[in-house]
């Protein structure tokens, strides 16, 4: 949904400023978690009820080279769907100005390989898997051009010509220990990476290219090589995980194993070339399926269950009752939270739940999205930037809590405006905005929320479910 920004550089600056400020102020103040035993004399509890309502997430993360890159199929999951992850990635050679094979007229190639350095999975570690390795084409000049920001959802680049390599492997063995030969002489033994070898007929381009023109600089090498797919295919046998590689990791490399002759001498060599930091993707597509899809078509507003799957994936609007006749009774807020609890299904032992999830508010005219007032509370620190304590949203003991509490001491103690409609989702990142006292919102920086892309999903219990129902819980005293 769009949002509206009315604020210049220097107003979002000032804006965070006094925003933190405020927090500070309210922290020591009402509504922050003081709580006591609940004795229906001096203490209270209610309990407000919600509707909730699911819905896909138009996603515009954005990946780059540093994040770990998704590779692999989910079919079918039974709650959600299917999952394909794919991996583009250009190459630069060790170095520029000089040509990496020595003496490219004597070069005998034994084989090319593709590694890429294993982190962790997704799904079942069990699922057996074909990856197909693809060149991207060079000929359309804004096909797979460099850039930091790609998006996650964005269309497949360009190919030509046909698969280089293939290589079927089951996840679980992707950290078993691997020995391979380097430079002809080394044995060397690695685990967690995949080793993929290529067509040498593909790496011939590499020995024949000059160092007046594409071992020159980066661009000139881009212009001749666009880079790699590396991509799942739909031969896998088992489609049920995916798993995630660094593409900055030390065995993450284009490797040639020759041979060639320097000063009538026959030597072994394996120059390699490394993904480059400007020029690489993760595009990750959703298919809704099963269960998820028939609850978004459903066309119930008051669904009896949330389906929440990280990005690219939904996010539910819960919608809280008794707002208005609550805020208008003065009175200190202990404790207000929104309480998910996991509806279980027998597929949770294969797909785990979302780590961390986000919530903001939305609107009354539906188009603007704020962050929670005080509780949301900036940091400017990594791994999420903001307090991830402070608001909730961590899966702890088959739940999610989120704190509401200085957000509605503020509506309560100082009149502001406490919107109706919140929405709760897994992005893998995420740029929210705070609303000002005069309605401006102010763009806030992106934050990390949920990682790694495509990690994660889970049911909830809904507004109107019966056993597992989604709610508001306020702990308050009379004044």
């Amino acid at each position: 949904m769009n949002r509206k920004i009315f604020a210049s550089v220097v107003t979002v600056l000032t804006g965070l400023f006094l925003y933190s400020s405020c927090t500070k102020v309210d922290s020591t103040d009402l509504g922050n978690d003081l709580i006591p035993q609940v004795d229906n004399v001096h203490t209270f509890e209610t309990v407000l009820d919600v509707t909730t309502d699911n819905f896909l997430y138009p996603d515009s993360t954005f990946s780059t080279a540093d994040d770990l890159a998704a590779l692999g199929q989910i079919s079918n999951d039974p709650e959600f769907g299917a999952t394909t992850a794919d991996i583009y990635s250009g190459f630069i050679p060790a170095a520029f100005g000089t040509h990496p094979f020595l003496n490219k007229d004597s070069v005998k190639i034994d084989s090319v390989v593709l590694s890429l350095t294993y982190t962790g999975a997704y799904g079942d570690t069990n699922s057996i898997q074909v990856v197909d390795v693809v060149e991207l084409d060079n000929s359309v000049l804004s096909n797979f051009n460099d850039t930091l920001y790609y998006k996650i959802n964005r269309a497949p680049f360009l190919e030509m010509g046909s698969v280089r390599g293939s290589k079927q492997y089951a996840i679980k063995d992707l950290n078993d220990s691997t020995f391979y030969v380097d430079n002809g002489v080394d044995s060397i033994r690695s685990n967690n990476q995949l080793r993929i070898r290529l067509d040498t007929a593909f790496a011939r381009k590499f020995v024949d290219y000059d160092t007046s023109a594409q071992y020159k600089n980066d661009s000139l090498f881009h212009n001749s090589f666009r880079g790699l797919a590396i991509k799942s295919s739909a031969a896998s046998p088992t489609k049920n995980g995916l798993a995630y590689f660094n593409l900055m990791g030390a065995n993450s490399r284009l490797t040639v194993y020759c041979r060639v002759t320097v000063n009538g001498k026959v030597d072994t060599i394996s120059p390699y070339f490394t993904p480059y930091r400007l020029q690489t993707a993760n595009l990750v597509k959703r298919t809704p399926g099963n269960n998820f899809q028939n609850y978004l078509n459903n066309g119930n507003p008051d669904d009896d269950k949330v389906f929440i799957q990280s990005a690219p994936g939904s996010y539910a609007t819960v919608k809280i009752k008794g707002l208005d006749t609550f805020k208008t009774v003065n009175r200190v807020i202990h404790r207000a939270e929104l309480i998910m609890e996991r509806v279980q299904n027998p597929s949770d032992d294969t797909y785990a739940a979302v780590p961390l999830m986000f919530i903001d508010a939305i609107n009354d005219a539906g188009d603007s999205t704020f962050t929670i007032r005080n509780d949301f509370v900036y940091t400017g620190s990594a791994p999420n930037y903001y307090d991830v304590a402070n608001l909730g949203g961590s899966y702890v003991n088959n739940k999610y809590i989120f704190n509401l509490s200085r957000y509605f001491q503020s509506a309560v103690s100082k009149g502001h405006r406490l919107y109706k409609t919140l929405r709760v989702y897994a992005p893998y990142r995420t740029k929210p905005y705070f609303e000002a006292a005069d309605g401006s919102a102010i763009a806030l920086p992106t934050l990390s929320v949920n990682t790694p892309i495509a990690f994660g999903r889970v049911v909830l219990g809904g507004g109107s479910n019966a056993t597992q129902k989604m709610k508001v819980r306020i702990i308050y005293s009379k004044i």
